[in-house]
């Protein structure tokens, strides 16, 4: 991490003196190899003293963001840095007339690394971008627990459980120069955790469908 923090900082103080500096900001849907921890929801609710405790919600795909700082190295070659925030979750529950229980987890992952891109450019403000993106991924996963008997009392717990992971994330993306030093862009990335190697509890692999907006000066 301390290293991650001297290379944002040489970055960005490069960037202030860089003849030409990209924002993007990206929003897409990722889709995220989550069956460990899916195993982990299932085995859990079957443990409730053999309750019928149903898993309501079972970590689902969802939206992530992230954010870009580059440099123009030339006039189609970048480098920079980037940030991406991740989200899911999942929950048992049981309800009844005596009572309820309550089991929920909630996943976020901070990504951060570096990125380099290669710009093709085409007629009519077109351009094609092949991107990579190489960091750090810290995945937390919060959950609690609670049970409470209508009449007689409650009681909850809870708990954190922290995971770091190398990933890499190759992309190609298209985008449209709308007016000057600005442009939208979709794309199309896959993201590859370590975790997929060793079977860690948290994996986020998977493809990311993104639309962004990039902004040049």
């Amino acid at each position: 991490m301390k290293n991650l923090s001297l290379i944002l900082f040489l970055m960005i103080g490069f960037s202030l003196s860089a003849q030409k500096i990209r924002i993007t900001y990206e929003t897409g849907y990722g889709m995220y190899s989550l069956s460990n921890l899916k195993d982990f929801q299932e085995s859990h609710s079957s443990q409730i003293n053999e309750l019928p405790v149903s898993a309501v919600v079972r970590f689902p795909n969802y939206i992530n963001h992230s954010a870009t700082l580059c440099i123009y190295l030339d006039e189609s070659n970048l480098l920079g840095i980037n940030s991406a925030y991740l989200t899911s979750g999942g929950r048992n529950s049981l309800m009844d007339y005596s009572g309820e229980y309550i089991f929920d987890m909630i996943l976020n992952g901070f990504q951060f690394g570096i990125e380099s891109e290669h710009i093709r450019r085409f007629k009519n403000n077109f351009g094609l971008h092949l991107n990579f993106k190489l960091g750090l991924i810290k995945s937390e996963l919060k959950y609690s627990e609670s049970f409470k008997i209508y009449g007689v009392g409650e009681s909850s717990s809870t708990d954190k459980l922290s995971q770091y992971d190398f990933f890499l994330e190759p992309n190609i993306n298209f985008s449209k120069i709308i007016i000057s030093g600005l442009a939208i862009k979709a794309g199309l990335g896959y993201n590859l955790n370590t975790s997929s190697f060793y079977g860690g509890m948290i994996n986020w692999s998977g493809l990311r469908p993104k639309v962004g907006i990039n902004y040049s000066f």
